[in-house]
C-alpha cells in the first residue's frame, strides 16, 4: 500500500473515531441497546506462511479443525440506537499442524497463534443499511519447522499491525423473530490488503436471548522485513459459526 493510501486511511479512521464519541453521547434517536455475543467457529485456514527462507502452505479444512485446534475463543459486544452503533469483536485461535512424507524422509510443521481485535463505528444511512468504519488489530505468532532427512530448519516470528477498513452492514427482518445480516469490509494499512465478510441468521427467542448461525471470513496479505527477518502471511480464516446473544 502506498504512503498516501496509508495516510488517507489513518486520517479517516482518526476523524471518525474522534467524532463518534460526542455523536454517540448527543444522539437522542431511540434508546441505547446493548448486546453481548458469544460464539464458536469451525475454522478453515488457507494460504501461505513464510518466515525467512522457509515457506509452508496452509490448507486446513473443517474436518481437520479439531485435530489442530489447541484453543479458541471468540466474543463480541455492540451498543446501538437508531442512528449510531459501536461494536467490538475479539477472536483468538491457537492452531498447530505437521505433515510427514510416506517414507518419513521429510516433514513440515506450523504453529500459529492469531489474535484479531476489531472496533467498528456504524452510521445508519438507510433503515436497513449501515456505513461502517473499523480499526482492526492483528497479532500473528508463527513457528515453522522443516526437516529433510537429518537436516532440521526452524524459524519463528511475531507480527502485529493495525488496519483501517470501510464497509457496509445490511440487516433485514424475516418475520417477527428472525432476521438476516450481511456485512462486508475491505481496507488495509499495516497489511497490503485486508477484508472481512459475515453472513448470519438470527432467531430472537425472547427479548433478552437470541441464537444465530452464520459464516465468517477474515483475510489478510501482510509482508514485512528482508532476508532472514522477512515474513509474509497471505491467509484466509473462514468457516461456519454458532452463537448466542444476550441483550440488555
Amino acid at each position: 500500500m502506498t504512503r498516501f493510501k496509508q495516510q488517507l486511511f489513518a486520517l479517516a479512521a482518526v476523524a471518525l473515531f474522534a467524532t463518534a464519541t460526542p455523536a454517540l453521547a448527543q444522539s437522542s434517536e431511540g434508546e441505547w441497546r446493548q448486546t453481548v455475543f458469544l460464539y464458536g467457529m469451525g475454522a478453515m485456514i488457507e494460504g501461505d506462511a513464510q518466515v525467512g527462507p522457509l515457506q509452508v502452505p496452509v490448507d486446513k479444512g473443517l474436518s481437520d479443525f479439531f485435530d489442530v485446534l489447541k484453543f479458541g475463543a471468540m466474543a463480541a459486544y455492540r451498543v446501538e440506537n437508531d442512528d449510531w452503533s459501536f461494536s467490538g469483536d475479539v477472536t483468538y485461535m491457537n492452531l498447530g499442524d505437521s505433515k510427514v512424507t510416506q517414507q518419513s524422509r521429510a516433514s513440515a510443521g506450523l504453529d500459529v497463534e492469531q489474535l484479531t481485535v476489531m472496533a467498528t463505528v456504524g452510521r445508519r444511512i438507510l433503515p436497513q443499511l449501515e456505513a461502517l468504519l473499523s480499526l482492526a488489530y492483528f497479532d500473528v505468532d508463527a513457528d515453522l519447522r522443516v526437516r529433510l532427512l537429518q537436516q532440521v530448519r526452524t524459524a519463528g516470528r511475531e507480527a502485529s499491525w493495525v488496519d483501517a477498513l470501510v464497509g457496509l452492514n445490511y440487516e433485514v427482518p424475516l418475520g417477527s423473530k428472525w432476521r438476516y445480516t450481511l456485512r462486508g469490509d475491505i481496507g488495509g494499512l499495516g497489511a497490503d490488503l485486508t477484508w472481512h465478510a459475515l453472513t448470519k441468521f438470527t432467531y430472537q427467542s425472547s427479548e433478552r436471548f437470541g441464537w444465530y448461525a452464520g459464516y465468517r471470513v477474515i483475510a489478510y496479505d501482510y509482508e514485512d522485513g528482508q532476508g532472514l527477518n522477512y515474513q509474509h502471511y497471505d491467509l484466509r480464516q473462514h468457516g461456519p459459526g454458532l452463537g448466542v446473544s444476550i441483550s440488555f
